[in-house]
């Protein structure tokens, strides 16, 4: 999403219907345009708080799947665990840039130069995934706490020394998970997430028995669907959430609710590397100003085999779109822009 709000104006992205005769037909037109492509698609508009649009599509849906209905929505709850990090910075006097090593000393050595800012915006040197065989032995894990997830990676070496280059991440959010649960002094994820959110908090942790809907795979040769559960990666992408969970996360930000205007604008500026790289991705998701609108934004996609996901929020007009998908597939990004765009005005 390096170019996100160039593509303001998503005519480009997704053909707009040559004349509607409202606003909710266009919105359902670029909906249904995209979900040809999914079994499973759901959306949640909300303006100024309110839901002023929703839709179902997609393939092969069943009587699951619905907007109120529970999907792995992966990586996009990195946006909700950096907005719980932004929370105790600007309200409780968080110092982002100590050494996580302070929090919990227990962490390898290598940890020390390392600093809540750095793993928030993908610039700490920790490693991703190192190919399908890494994923797949991560989400066989079983964990209760961010804790117990960290022997899969945290004695690996750094591949960067730390604040020296963007390298996107969900193993560093783990940490972060972990973190978060040590200086909340609660028992679980969910709980520290509730302890620094509050109530707009509404997403929970994924598990091997969670209600949500059924992941859709071609399994071939008869073969049924394999139970997913992605929960030892908790605030990097294991929680499940519907389309209206993650609509009403994004207009709390929007609305002032999680941070003050002044705080939104420190939180989204963005950050440089030791190298001089500018990036964009801090507090945990795509997010900046952009002058000609008087526009505050914030974004962030997820998705791996089972679920696809995307939050875009527009501060000022207080228009908010989430998406969540049960298969994999195509980023949900033009689709989400699209209808922000729609709703916000900046359609043409």
């Amino acid at each position: 999403m390096q170019t996100f709000i160039a593509a303001l104006g998503a005519a480009a992205l997704i053909t707009l219907p040559a004349c509607a005769q409202s606003q909710t037909e266009t919105a359902q037109a670029i909906f249904d345009q995209f979900a040809q492509g999914y079994p499973a698609l759901n959306a949640t508009v909300m303006v100024n708080g309110e839901i002023v649009f929703e839709a179902e599509g997609g393939t092969m849906r069943s009587e699951r799947d619905g907007v109120d209905t529970d999907y792995n929505v992966y990586s996009t709850v990195k946006m909700m665990t950096g907005l719980a990090f932004a929370r105790l910075e600007a309200h409780h006097g968080l110092d982002l840039d100590q050494s996580v090593r302070g929090i919990d000393p227990a962490l390898p050595d290598s940890y020390q130069d390392v600093t809540l800012r750095q793993l928030l915006s993908h610039t700490a040197g920790v490693r991703n995934y190192t190919g399908d065989a890494d994923w797949l032995a991560f989400s066989d894990r079983r964990c209760e706490v961010p804790a117990d997830a960290l022997g899969h990676f945290i004695h690996d070496p750094l591949i960067d020394a730390p604040g020296a280059r963007h390298e996107y991440t969900t193993y560093g959010f783990v940490l972060l998970s972990h973190l978060l649960v040590e200086l909340t002094g609660e028992d679980s994820f969910d709980a520290a997430m509730h302890a620094t959110l509050g109530d707009v908090y509404l997403a929970h942790k994924d598990a091997v028995d969670a209600d949500k809907a059924t992941p859709y795979f071609d399994a071939g040769d008869g073969l049924e669907p394999m139970p997913l559960s992605a929960e030892c990666k908790f605030g990097g992408g294991g929680l499940i959430a519907s389309s209206r969970d993650l609509a009403r996360f994004g207009a709390a930000l929007a609305a002032g609710d999680l941070l003050s205007l002044e705080e939104i604008d420190a939180a989204f500026q963005p950050i440089q590397t030791n190298g001089g790289d500018v990036v964009s991705y801090v507090y945990g998701m795509e997010a900046g100003f952009e002058p000609s609108l008087n526009l505050h934004y914030a974004a962030h996609s997820g998705g791996s085999p089972g679920g696809r996901s995307f939050v875009m929020a527009y501060v000022e007009p207080q228009v908010v779109v989430a998406t969540t998908g049960n298969a994999e597939g195509e980023n949900h990004y033009p689709l989400a822009l699209a209808l922000a765009d729609l709703f916000a005005g900046y359609a043409q």
